[in-house]
């Protein structure tokens, strides 16, 4: 059952649904607004249902809050199947990509359930600490069931299939699913799904690496070291440093830190370590710190936006703060503190970030935001749902080779009807699958979508 899909050199891609907040004032947002852009249908419905806020035993099964939803019928044949597309940590946006090509071949109905706390979808309208007890992955898959039932009732389509699509933690979401509500649909799309919740995930750093190559990895740590030194020369190098990325000034060291690395290891993961490596490696041999880290910055800058260090996403001080809540940083940081993890630390050699981005840092960020000593719920999950071992039915796990998070994801198949592709082609990153397929799509990537059709048709029959 093991596919494992080779392939040579891929053109660059976007490899993402979509680009978190944080990075949508730069280029590789607004290439993908683009292409969108063209693929845009006015047809889409943009409603709310009312959900219920609190889904757990004993839990007020009277308080609801207005959970918002998006549907493109203009495919949809009478008798055709639901493609439900699960909402993830960020606002969520009319059915696009993939599902949407399928969509007629089926005759589907495509929908998409935005994330409880993300977008407008926001349980009790705030993000305060006590409010976040309602943001867990069993209440957000309770809503996933409870969600597909009001809605097969309301379109009257009760005898409708159901088929789930989700990437990254929706692609987690999308085999949990399977296995929490295995009567709420006939099977899933795991994309990237980081179905195992590692705590301290060295691999993450580790993986960037390995896909960038020895020599990118090393411009990489080169960046790095050159970052440390400026900042310990003193407060003009902290001051330049924060200029570099127009900072705001509470940001601590450690936070700039996990800036810098999550900036680098964003542009492998989203399919752009070819752009990235020719951006370091373009610095002269020799080149002072100062160029060193403004070519980084200068890259960073146009790739994900001037915001993307302001946003509030890494400074610890303005996460800390409710009334500071841009609507999903908050709400993903205590996600990843109470239950999921997924902390991207540094390894104790080799490492691409700073070695001051530990599992100490991030659990240290955990205390400081919600005002407690936090360490994520894993144990729960593992027992759920088996970790790199799932024992859901009918659900199809894919990887791309350039993607730091497939670690965290399944590594073979699981049983018979939960198989498994992972893609190799340079730039093949993040949920590249996803995406509307094109045909500058590497062979590797149309081989693991023909895969995934062949299960879609058998599960859907």
């Amino acid at each position: 059952m093991k596919s494992i899909v080779f392939a040579g050199l891929a053109a660059t891609a976007l490899a993402s649904v979509e680009v978190p907040a944080r990075g949508r004032g730069g280029e590789v947002w607004k290439r993908l607004q683009q292409k969108k852009a063209l693929e845009a249908d006015s047809t889409c419905e943009t409603t709310f249902w009312d959900a219920q806020i609190d889904h757990s035993e004993g839990g007020d099964s009277e308080g609801t809050y207005k959970q918002r939803y998006f549907v493109d019928a203009k495919d949809y044949t009478e008798g055709g199947p639901i493609f439900l597309n699960i909402g993830g940590e960020g606002t969520a946006s009319c059915p696009g990509g993939y599902v949407t090509t399928l969509a007629p071949e089926y005759g589907a109905m495509a929908v998409t359930l935005e994330h409880r706390f993300y977008g407008e979808s926001v349980p009790n309208g705030n993000a305060d600490t006590e409010n976040l007890q309602y943001l867990t992955v069993e209440n957000a898959l309770a809503d996933l069931s409870t969600f597909t039932t009001w809605f097969q009732e309301s379109r009257n389509m009760t005898e409708a299939k159901v088929f789930v699509f989700g990437g990254s933690y929706p692609g987690a979401l999308a085999s949990w699913y399977r296995m929490a509500y295995p009567d709420s649909s006939v099977g899933s799309l795991s994309s990237s799904g980081v179905v195992n919740p590692i705590v301290d995930f060295v691999t993450f750093d580790e993986k960037v690496a390995q896909a960038a190559g020895n020599k990118c990895a090393d411009s990489i740590r080169d960046t790095t070291a050159a970052f440390e030194r400026t900042i310990a020369s003193g407060n003009s190098g902290w001051d330049a440093s924060l200029d570099q990325f127009y900072c705001e000034k509470t940001m601590s060291e450690n936070d700039f830190y996990y800036m810098t690395a999550d900036s680098f290891s964003m542009a492998v993961q989203y399919g752009h370590k070819t752009d990235l490596c020719a951006a370091l490696e373009a610095v002269p041999a020799g080149a002072d710190d100062a160029t060193i880290t403004q070519a980084f910055a200068d890259f960073s800058n146009a790739y994900w936006g001037k915001d993307f260090c302001s946003m509030g996403f890494y400074d610890t001080s303005a996460l800390a703060d409710p009334l500071r809540w841009d609507g999903n940083s908050r709400a993903w940081r205590w996600q990843t503190c109470y239950q999921v993890a997924w902390f991207n630390t540094a390894p104790k050699s080799g490492s691409l970030r700073s070695a001051t981005v530990d599992l100490n840092y991030h659990l240290s960020q955990c205390k400081a935001i919600f005002g407690q000593g936090m360490f994520p719920k894993v144990n729960g999950l593992w027992q759920s749902f088996g970790g790199a071992y799932p024992t859901a039915h009918n659900t199809f796990y894919s990887d791309f080779s350039d993607d730091p998070w497939s670690p965290a994801s399944v590594t073979y198949p699981v049983s018979s009807d939960q198989p498994y592709v992972y893609a190799t082609a340079d730039d093949l990153g993040h949920c590249s699958d996803l995406h509307a397929p094109t045909d500058n799509d590497s062979q590797a990537l149309k081989n693991c979508r023909t895969e995934f059709e062949g299960y879609l048709a058998a599960w859907l029959d």
